[in-house]
């Protein structure tokens, strides 16, 4: 049996599922490695061993298999197979998880849906102002008045507009509804690794993180964080890559973002994907 180990936050467990292609392969198990305390910043969004169960257990392809780390052996043969697949298959691969009936997100089928997650909360670097997140919101709603446009935040109530506004998901009905949605806005989160395995168009801020993780270069953060995301249908603001190995940040944090930088590009990968009959 194959093991992959998950750690860190939603986007690191979402991505390490992803990377391999879980439902073509014999049983795979899943062990979590819980944070120790200190190990990631405090504004972190970590989650529980029983939240990361809870998604497993969604997935026929995988088996839960505890909390705690692996062997040398497991973690090698795993590497072994990302690597090997890589190759022929550089994108992130739908887990296909097996949704119950209380993860459901009902949506109107006759309209386009557009995800915005917008962390007003989390890590200081990624943290926009309430003003500038109501002027990108009220430009896309101006420019697609037929669609919807989901909020997806815990806080998203400060941003309500006439519109649909998700704001009281459990993060299973998150991860729902970004699957069904047509276009993903986010500030770098786990939600990008959800479109990705979908093929669903989508818009990534990332600010430079450093302040709050040093660690996180820019080439760190391209190489390892958007692994399985070099694909035609993200488009990025913040980060310009340079090579496989090597990227540079092209603001400081969120707060050197303007929204006009997000509305061009939001026009540019809106057109791209056909979000509108008419040049946006």
């Amino acid at each position: 049996m194959l093991t992959i180990q998950t750690w860190g936050g939603w986007g690191d467990v979402l991505r390490e599922i992803s990377l391999l292609p879980v439902r073509h392969l014999p049983r795979v198990q899943v062990r979590h490695l819980r944070a120790e305390p200190g190990e990631l910043h405090a504004a972190s969004g970590v989650p529980s061993s029983e939240s990361v169960r809870q998604l497993v257990d969604r997935c026929p392809a995988l088996a839960w298999g505890g909390e705690g780390g692996v062997t040398r052996v497991q973690k090698a043969l795993a590497r072994v197979a990302r690597h090997g697949i890589e190759r022929f298959h550089p994108g992130l691969f739908d887990p296909k998880f097996a949704w119950c009936a209380e993860d459901a997100v009902p949506l109107e089928t006759d309209k386009k849906h557009i995800v915005v997650q917008t962390h007003l909360h989390g890590l200081p670097s990624k943290i926009w102002s309430l003003d500038n997140w109501r002027t990108v919101l009220d430009a896309i709603r101006a420019l697609l008045p037929a669609a919807c446009i989901h909020v997806l935040d815990p806080s998203g109530g400060k941003l309500a507009f006439d519109g649909v506004l998700h704001n009281q998901l459990t993060f299973l009905q998150a991860i729902r509804l970004v699957e069904q949605c047509d276009f993903l806005l986010s500030v770098d989160s786990w939600s990008k690794y959800v479109a990705a395995w979908k093929g669903i168009p989508q818009l990534v801020i990332i600010p430079d993180q450093t302040s709050d993780y040093p660690q996180l270069t820019a080439t760190a953060v391209w190489r390892y964080s958007f692994r399985g995301l070099h694909t035609d249908t993200v488009k990025l603001v913040g980060l310009v890559p340079e090579g496989d190995r090597k990227a540079r940040y092209a603001y400081g944090e969120m707060s050197t973002i303007r929204p006009e930088d997000v509305l061009t590009a939001f026009k540019i990968a809106g057109e791209k994907s056909q979000l509108s009959a008419r040049p946006l």
